[in-house]
């Protein structure tokens, strides 16, 4: 959700929202889990999400591996961080690997 409203700050493209889960971008697309124990963050989400164009976009979990790098580095380094126009160096190994090209029409 802070990715979500650093980018609309910083951007004014359209945002691309990859995620392995079918599960949450069908929340975000509005079709379930407004009563979960997540409605909330999902509600907080598709807010976000009123004033921009949100592209929503399936990726494989093996192209998830630079947020799994960076989940990881959060809880072993116990911080939040935000990197703008360069990554960490402990996900450059990974991004060209994770890089799945979007075509905007």
């Amino acid at each position: 959700m802070q990715g979500m409203a650093l980018a609309i700050q910083h951007c004014t493209l359209p945002i691309v929202v990859q995620s392995d889960s079918s599960v949450a971008l069908a929340a975000l697309a509005g079709e379930h889990l407004s009563s979960s124990a997540y409605g909330h963050l999902v509600a907080e989400i598709r807010h976000l999400m009123d004033d921009r164009v949100f592209i929503p976009s399936k990726i494989k979990r093996e192209q998830n591996r630079v947020a799994d790098r960076l989940a990881l580095y959060s809880r072993t380094e116990s911080i939040t961080a935000v990197w703008l126009a360069r990554g960490p160096p402990c996900v450059e190994d990974l991004l060209l690997l994770d890089c799945s090209p979007i075509h905007m029409e």
